[in-house]
């Protein structure tokens, strides 16, 4: 980030501050397309926030994913964990059929 280091006055406020540090996520998560890439690029040296967000969400990413240890989840049990949620489903299914034939009846 060249505004820190070429001593560019930059702004200390920044009026798009909810939009940009949307931009800033997806600039680091690799969601941002080309033009929004270029166009953070632009202007991330002119505003101190921006920057200053920029940096923390950095650090904070670049932490996560050297602190974080990824582990590999086998398939027998995502299939269990897929049935539990299939018989939990359908189990409130019938429990919303129940409630709506008991409101019916008392309701009319």
């Amino acid at each position: 980030m060249a505004g820190c280091s070429n001593n560019v006055l930059m702004k200390e406020e920044c009026e798009n501050h909810e939009k940009c540090m949307k931009m800033i996520q997806a600039v680091l998560d690799g969601s941002a397309s080309k033009e929004e890439i270029e166009h953070f690029k632009s202007n991330i040296d002119v505003c101190k926030p921006c920057f200053d967000g920029y940096q923390l969400e950095k650090s904070i990413k670049d932490c996560l994913q050297t602190k974080v240890e990824k582990k590999y989840c086998p398939q027998n049990t995502v299939d269990q964990l897929k049935a539990k949620i299939g018989i939990g489903l359908l189990l409130l299914g019938g429990f919303l059929i129940k409630l709506k034939v008991i409101q019916e009846i008392f309701l009319s």
